[in-house]
Protein backbone atom coordinates (compact mmCIF):
# COMPACT_ATOMS: atom_id res chain seq x y z
CA UNK A 1 0.00 0.00 0.00
CA UNK A 2 2.71 2.56 0.88
CA UNK A 3 4.36 1.86 -2.49
CA UNK A 4 1.10 2.69 -4.27
CA UNK A 5 0.85 5.98 -2.35
CA UNK A 6 4.41 6.87 -3.31
CA UNK A 7 3.73 6.12 -6.97
CA UNK A 8 0.55 8.22 -6.92
CA UNK A 9 2.42 11.09 -5.23
CA UNK A 10 5.20 10.93 -7.82
CA UNK A 11 2.72 10.87 -10.71
CA UNK A 12 0.75 13.78 -9.20
CA UNK A 13 3.93 15.79 -8.65
CA UNK A 14 5.03 15.16 -12.23
CA UNK A 15 1.58 16.16 -13.53
CA UNK A 16 1.65 19.44 -11.57
CA UNK A 17 5.19 20.13 -12.80
CA UNK A 18 4.17 19.45 -16.41
CA UNK A 19 1.12 21.75 -16.17
CA UNK A 20 3.31 24.51 -14.76
CA UNK A 21 5.97 23.95 -17.43
CA UNK A 22 3.41 24.18 -20.23
CA UNK A 23 1.92 27.33 -18.68
CA UNK A 24 5.38 28.91 -18.50
CA UNK A 25 6.05 27.94 -22.11
CA UNK A 26 2.73 29.39 -23.26
CA UNK A 27 3.49 32.74 -21.64
CA UNK A 28 7.10 32.61 -22.90
CA UNK A 29 5.92 32.10 -26.49
CA UNK A 30 3.18 34.72 -26.25
CA UNK A 31 5.63 37.27 -24.89
CA UNK A 32 8.07 36.75 -27.73
CA UNK A 33 10.61 34.74 -25.77
CA UNK A 34 12.43 33.16 -28.70
CA UNK A 35 12.66 36.52 -30.51
CA UNK A 36 14.03 38.36 -27.48
CA UNK A 37 16.43 35.53 -26.66
CA UNK A 38 17.80 35.60 -30.20
CA UNK A 39 18.52 39.32 -29.74
CA UNK A 40 20.82 38.62 -26.82
CA UNK A 41 18.47 39.96 -24.14
CA UNK A 42 18.94 38.37 -20.71
CA UNK A 43 16.03 36.02 -20.04
CA UNK A 44 15.44 34.87 -16.45
CA UNK A 45 13.23 31.97 -15.42
CA UNK A 46 10.62 32.43 -12.71
CA UNK A 47 12.65 30.10 -10.51
CA UNK A 48 15.78 32.20 -10.97
CA UNK A 49 13.97 35.38 -9.94
CA UNK A 50 12.56 33.66 -6.88
CA UNK A 51 16.10 32.72 -5.89
CA UNK A 52 17.51 36.17 -6.74
CA UNK A 53 14.89 37.90 -4.53
CA UNK A 54 15.08 35.26 -1.78
CA UNK A 55 11.44 34.39 -2.32
CA UNK A 56 10.39 38.00 -2.93
CA UNK A 57 11.27 38.70 0.66
CA UNK A 58 12.02 42.42 0.60
CA UNK A 59 9.74 44.87 -1.19
CA UNK A 60 11.35 48.26 -1.85
CA UNK A 61 8.39 50.05 -3.34
CA UNK A 62 5.52 50.06 -5.76
CA UNK A 63 5.49 51.94 -9.04
CA UNK A 64 3.39 52.27 -12.17
CA UNK A 65 4.30 48.73 -13.21
CA UNK A 66 3.73 47.03 -9.87
CA UNK A 67 5.66 45.91 -6.79
CA UNK A 68 9.45 46.14 -6.74
CA UNK A 69 11.72 43.70 -4.89
CA UNK A 70 15.43 43.93 -4.23
CA UNK A 71 17.58 40.99 -5.26
CA UNK A 72 21.13 39.84 -5.92
CA UNK A 73 22.14 37.93 -9.05
CA UNK A 74 24.62 35.05 -9.14
CA UNK A 75 27.36 37.48 -10.15
CA UNK A 76 26.63 39.61 -7.01
CA UNK A 77 24.88 42.43 -8.87
CA UNK A 78 22.10 44.15 -6.91
CA UNK A 79 18.91 44.42 -8.95
CA UNK A 80 15.34 45.63 -8.65
CA UNK A 81 12.75 43.10 -9.82
CA UNK A 82 9.42 44.58 -10.92
CA UNK A 83 6.39 42.31 -10.72
CA UNK A 84 3.13 43.55 -12.19
CA UNK A 85 0.11 43.80 -9.92
CA UNK A 86 -2.07 45.45 -12.59
CA UNK A 87 -4.90 43.68 -14.31
CA UNK A 88 -5.32 44.31 -17.99
CA UNK A 89 -4.36 43.22 -21.46
CA UNK A 90 -0.65 43.09 -22.21
CA UNK A 91 0.73 44.62 -25.37
CA UNK A 92 0.58 42.65 -28.61
CA UNK A 93 3.73 40.56 -29.03
CA UNK A 94 5.34 42.81 -31.66
CA UNK A 95 4.86 45.96 -29.56
CA UNK A 96 6.09 44.24 -26.41
CA UNK A 97 9.20 42.92 -28.17
CA UNK A 98 9.91 46.39 -29.58
CA UNK A 99 9.49 48.00 -26.15
CA UNK A 100 11.75 45.54 -24.33
CA UNK A 101 14.35 45.72 -27.12
CA UNK A 102 14.34 49.51 -26.91
CA UNK A 103 14.72 49.48 -23.12
CA UNK A 104 17.49 46.88 -23.20
CA UNK A 105 19.53 48.66 -25.87
CA UNK A 106 19.06 52.26 -24.78
CA UNK A 107 22.11 53.47 -22.89
CA UNK A 108 22.43 56.71 -20.97
CA UNK A 109 24.09 57.53 -17.65
CA UNK A 110 20.85 59.04 -16.35
CA UNK A 111 18.51 56.19 -17.32
CA UNK A 112 18.00 53.11 -15.15
CA UNK A 113 19.43 50.15 -17.07
CA UNK A 114 17.26 47.14 -17.91
CA UNK A 115 19.21 44.01 -16.93
CA UNK A 116 16.74 41.48 -18.33
CA UNK A 117 13.24 40.06 -17.99
CA UNK A 118 11.23 36.97 -17.13
CA UNK A 119 8.65 35.95 -19.73
CA UNK A 120 7.13 32.96 -17.92
CA UNK A 121 4.35 35.01 -16.28
CA UNK A 122 1.15 36.57 -17.61
CA UNK A 123 2.67 40.06 -17.48
CA UNK A 124 6.47 39.72 -17.81
CA UNK A 125 8.68 40.62 -14.85
CA UNK A 126 11.40 43.19 -15.49
CA UNK A 127 14.85 43.23 -13.87
CA UNK A 128 16.61 46.60 -13.53
CA UNK A 129 19.81 47.84 -11.96
CA UNK A 130 19.33 48.79 -8.30
CA UNK A 131 19.72 52.49 -7.48
CA UNK A 132 20.58 52.75 -3.75
CA UNK A 133 19.43 56.22 -2.62
CA UNK A 134 15.82 55.72 -3.64
CA UNK A 135 13.61 58.29 -5.30
CA UNK A 136 13.98 62.05 -5.53
CA UNK A 137 10.52 62.23 -3.95
CA UNK A 138 11.79 60.44 -0.85
CA UNK A 139 14.90 62.60 -0.65
CA UNK A 140 12.86 65.80 -0.97
CA UNK A 141 9.74 64.94 0.98
CA UNK A 142 10.42 61.72 2.91
CA UNK A 143 9.45 61.29 6.55
CA UNK A 144 12.14 61.95 9.12
CA UNK A 145 15.42 63.71 8.38
CA UNK A 146 15.63 64.68 4.71
CA UNK A 147 18.89 65.05 2.84
CA UNK A 148 20.34 68.59 2.54
CA UNK A 149 20.52 69.64 -1.10
CA UNK A 150 22.48 72.68 -2.27
CA UNK A 151 21.51 74.66 -5.37
CA UNK A 152 24.32 73.11 -7.51
CA UNK A 153 23.23 69.59 -6.47
CA UNK A 154 19.60 70.35 -7.35
CA UNK A 155 20.70 71.74 -10.69
CA UNK A 156 22.74 68.60 -11.39
CA UNK A 157 19.69 66.45 -10.59
CA UNK A 158 17.50 68.57 -12.87
CA UNK A 159 20.04 68.60 -15.71
CA UNK A 160 20.74 64.86 -15.56
CA UNK A 161 17.03 64.01 -15.55
CA UNK A 162 16.32 66.43 -18.39
CA UNK A 163 19.21 65.00 -20.44
CA UNK A 164 17.79 61.49 -20.00
CA UNK A 165 14.43 62.63 -21.38
CA UNK A 166 16.10 64.49 -24.23
CA UNK A 167 17.99 61.30 -25.10
CA UNK A 168 14.78 59.25 -25.01
CA UNK A 169 12.93 61.71 -27.22
CA UNK A 170 15.65 61.55 -29.84
CA UNK A 171 16.09 57.76 -29.95
CA UNK A 172 14.00 54.84 -31.07
CA UNK A 173 12.39 54.04 -34.39
CA UNK A 174 9.22 55.82 -33.31
CA UNK A 175 8.28 58.75 -31.13
CA UNK A 176 9.40 57.58 -27.68
CA UNK A 177 8.05 59.32 -24.60
CA UNK A 178 8.29 58.44 -20.93
CA UNK A 179 4.66 58.95 -19.97
CA UNK A 180 5.04 58.92 -16.18
CA UNK A 181 7.58 61.55 -15.17
CA UNK A 182 7.42 62.44 -11.47
CA UNK A 183 9.87 62.82 -8.61
CA UNK A 184 9.05 59.25 -7.54
CA UNK A 185 10.40 57.95 -10.87
CA UNK A 186 13.72 59.80 -10.63
CA UNK A 187 16.12 57.67 -8.60
CA UNK A 188 19.41 58.78 -7.05
CA UNK A 189 22.60 56.78 -6.63
CA UNK A 190 25.15 57.19 -3.84
CA UNK A 191 26.62 60.25 -5.61
CA UNK A 192 23.13 61.76 -6.04
CA UNK A 193 23.36 61.18 -9.79
CA UNK A 194 19.78 61.01 -11.09
CA UNK A 195 18.53 57.99 -13.01
CA UNK A 196 15.10 58.13 -14.63
CA UNK A 197 13.13 54.92 -14.13
CA UNK A 198 9.86 53.34 -15.28
CA UNK A 199 10.16 54.61 -18.86
CA UNK A 200 7.87 52.49 -20.99
CA UNK A 201 6.97 50.13 -18.12
CA UNK A 202 3.39 51.38 -17.96
CA UNK A 203 2.98 50.42 -21.62
CA UNK A 204 3.02 46.77 -20.64
CA UNK A 205 -0.50 46.98 -19.22
CA UNK A 206 -3.69 48.36 -20.68
CA UNK A 207 -4.40 52.09 -20.90
CA UNK A 208 -7.42 51.60 -18.66
CA UNK A 209 -5.32 50.00 -15.94
CA UNK A 210 -2.72 52.75 -16.14
CA UNK A 211 -5.32 55.50 -15.98
CA UNK A 212 -7.06 54.03 -12.94
CA UNK A 213 -3.70 53.55 -11.22
CA UNK A 214 -2.86 57.25 -11.70
CA UNK A 215 -6.21 58.18 -10.16
CA UNK A 216 -5.62 55.96 -7.15
CA UNK A 217 -2.04 57.08 -6.55
CA UNK A 218 -2.83 60.79 -6.88
CA UNK A 219 -0.22 61.30 -9.60
CA UNK A 220 -2.67 63.30 -11.69
CA UNK A 221 -0.73 66.32 -10.36
CA UNK A 222 1.92 65.48 -12.97
CA UNK A 223 -0.30 64.54 -15.90
CA UNK A 224 -0.60 66.83 -18.90
CA UNK A 225 -4.22 68.10 -19.15
CA UNK A 226 -3.95 67.67 -22.92
CA UNK A 227 -3.53 63.91 -22.33
CA UNK A 228 -6.74 63.89 -20.29
CA UNK A 229 -8.56 65.41 -23.26
CA UNK A 230 -6.91 63.46 -26.07
CA UNK A 231 -5.75 60.22 -24.42
CA UNK A 232 -2.42 60.61 -26.22
CA UNK A 233 1.03 61.27 -24.80
CA UNK A 234 3.56 63.38 -26.69
CA UNK A 235 7.05 64.64 -25.93
CA UNK A 236 5.45 67.85 -24.67
CA UNK A 237 3.51 65.75 -22.12
CA UNK A 238 6.86 64.77 -20.59
CA UNK A 239 7.84 68.45 -20.65
CA UNK A 240 4.70 69.30 -18.66
CA UNK A 241 5.42 66.64 -16.03
CA UNK A 242 9.06 67.73 -15.76
CA UNK A 243 7.89 71.27 -15.07
CA UNK A 244 6.17 70.01 -11.93
CA UNK A 245 9.37 68.21 -10.85
CA UNK A 246 11.33 71.47 -11.28
CA UNK A 247 8.89 73.21 -8.94
CA UNK A 248 9.47 70.46 -6.38
CA UNK A 249 13.22 70.99 -6.64
CA UNK A 250 13.12 74.76 -6.00
CA UNK A 251 10.39 74.68 -3.32
CA UNK A 252 10.88 71.27 -1.66
CA UNK A 253 7.11 70.95 -1.59
CA UNK A 254 5.29 67.93 -3.07
CA UNK A 255 3.21 68.38 -6.20
CA UNK A 256 0.12 68.13 -4.03
CA UNK A 257 0.16 68.86 -0.31
CA UNK A 258 -3.07 68.68 1.62
CA UNK A 259 -5.70 70.29 -0.59
CA UNK A 260 -3.10 72.51 -2.25
CA UNK A 261 -1.62 72.20 -5.73
CA UNK A 262 2.01 73.30 -5.90
CA UNK A 263 1.61 74.58 -9.45
CA UNK A 264 -1.52 76.62 -8.69
CA UNK A 265 0.02 78.06 -5.50
CA UNK A 266 3.21 78.95 -7.33
CA UNK A 267 1.44 80.69 -10.24
CA UNK A 268 -0.81 82.56 -7.82
CA UNK A 269 2.15 83.76 -5.76
CA UNK A 270 3.95 84.98 -8.89
CA UNK A 271 0.85 86.86 -10.04
CA UNK A 272 0.67 88.49 -6.62
CA UNK A 273 4.31 89.57 -6.97
CA UNK A 274 5.74 87.36 -4.21
CA UNK A 275 6.70 84.22 -6.09
CA UNK A 276 9.90 83.94 -4.06
CA UNK A 277 8.05 83.06 -0.86
CA UNK A 278 7.74 79.43 -1.97
CA UNK A 279 11.47 78.90 -2.58
CA UNK A 280 13.10 76.41 -0.22
CA UNK A 281 14.90 78.52 2.39
CA UNK A 282 17.55 75.81 2.78
CA UNK A 283 19.03 76.83 -0.58
CA UNK A 284 19.73 80.33 0.71
CA UNK A 285 20.60 79.60 4.35
CA UNK A 286 24.21 79.79 5.44
CA UNK A 287 25.23 82.01 2.52
CA UNK A 288 26.58 85.52 2.82
CA UNK A 289 24.37 88.31 1.45
CA UNK A 290 26.10 88.48 -1.92
CA UNK A 291 25.95 84.72 -2.52
CA UNK A 292 22.39 84.54 -1.24
CA UNK A 293 21.38 87.25 -3.71
CA UNK A 294 23.24 85.38 -6.47
CA UNK A 295 21.39 82.14 -5.70
CA UNK A 296 18.08 83.99 -5.50
CA UNK A 297 18.60 85.26 -9.04
CA UNK A 298 19.36 81.70 -10.18
CA UNK A 299 16.18 80.46 -8.52
CA UNK A 300 14.21 83.19 -10.29
CA UNK A 301 15.58 82.00 -13.61
CA UNK A 302 14.92 78.33 -12.86
CA UNK A 303 11.36 79.10 -11.76
CA UNK A 304 10.57 80.66 -15.13
CA UNK A 305 11.06 77.25 -16.75
CA UNK A 306 8.11 75.49 -15.05
CA UNK A 307 5.83 78.35 -16.07
CA UNK A 308 6.82 77.68 -19.70
CA UNK A 309 6.70 73.88 -19.35
CA UNK A 310 3.19 73.97 -17.87
CA UNK A 311 1.60 76.18 -20.51
CA UNK A 312 -1.75 74.91 -21.78
CA UNK A 313 -0.74 75.48 -25.41
CA UNK A 314 1.75 72.68 -26.12
CA UNK A 315 3.37 74.71 -28.90
CA UNK A 316 4.41 77.30 -26.32
CA UNK A 317 6.20 74.72 -24.21
CA UNK A 318 9.97 74.26 -24.71
CA UNK A 319 11.50 70.99 -25.85
CA UNK A 320 13.49 68.98 -23.32
CA UNK A 321 16.65 69.92 -25.22
CA UNK A 322 15.82 73.61 -24.67
CA UNK A 323 15.18 72.92 -20.99
CA UNK A 324 18.63 71.31 -20.70
CA UNK A 325 20.28 74.29 -22.38
CA UNK A 326 18.61 76.76 -20.02
CA UNK A 327 19.44 74.73 -16.91
CA UNK A 328 23.09 74.47 -17.96
CA UNK A 329 23.25 78.24 -18.35
CA UNK A 330 21.83 78.68 -14.85
CA UNK A 331 24.39 76.22 -13.50
CA UNK A 332 27.19 78.21 -15.13
CA UNK A 333 25.84 81.38 -13.52
CA UNK A 334 25.50 79.64 -10.13
CA UNK A 335 29.10 78.45 -10.30
CA UNK A 336 30.38 81.84 -11.48
CA UNK A 337 31.44 80.53 -14.89
CA UNK A 338 29.95 83.38 -16.89
CA UNK A 339 32.30 82.82 -19.86
CA UNK A 340 30.48 79.61 -20.81
CA UNK A 341 27.16 81.49 -20.80
CA UNK A 342 28.57 84.17 -23.08
CA UNK A 343 29.88 81.57 -25.50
Amino acid sequence: MPAVIIVVAVVATFAIFEVKRRKHRRFFDRNGGDILKSMGINIFTEGQLKKITNGYKKSIGEGAFGKVYIGVTDDSQQVAVKCSTAKGDVLPQEEFVNEITFQFRISHANLVRLVGCCLETDVPMLVFEFVPRGSLHSVLHGAGKTLPLSLPVRLDIAIGSAEALTYMHSHGCHNHVHGDIKSGNILLDDNLTPKVSDFGSAKLVSVASRYSKWCVSGDMSYIDPIYIKSGRFTEKSDVYSFGVVLLELVTRKPAKYGDNSLYIDFIRSKEEGNGRKLYDEEILSGDDDARSHHHMECLDRISRLPVQCLKEDVDERPTMAEVVEELKEVKAIASGDLSSVAS
